[in-house]
């Protein structure tokens, strides 16, 4: 019970705030209104511009930081970017768990060891 009455209590001062809200806002001048209403569309305005500006800044920084990634991580090797292919092939194992002695290219940009 005596949550329905304080139940009740909220409700009825919720009703008379916005009554009273709504009458002191007809009170006020046009003007006044016109102002509030202007300022917060300025408000709106510089808060839009603010985040324009710092997403152009933010994709200018990305774009120099790409340029010098790329320019540190992309290095052309002396010999070239080809690869050689693979002269020799390994053996198949034996079975799954010897895996054998496998032919790879460890420096494939270097000097070929089957060269003659």
């Amino acid at each position: 019970m005596r949550r329905l009455f304080w139940m009740g209590l909220g409700a009825v001062g919720a009703v008379v705030v916005v009554q009273r809200a709504r009458s002191a806002v007809k009170r006020l001048p046009d003007t006044v209104a016109e102002a509030v209403t202007a300022q917060v569309g300025q408000a709106g305005q510089r808060a839009s511009s603010a985040l324009h500006e710092a997403v152009d800044v933010f994709r200018a920084a990305r774009a120099e930081r790409e340029t010098e990634l790329v320019t540190a991580l992309l290095v052309e090797p002396e010999g070239g970017t080809e690869r050689r292919p693979r002269t020799a092939r390994a053996e198949p194992p034996a079975s799954r768990g010897d895996r054998g002695d496998e032919v790879w290219d460890d420096d494939p940009w270097g000097p070929a060891d089957d060269e003659d």
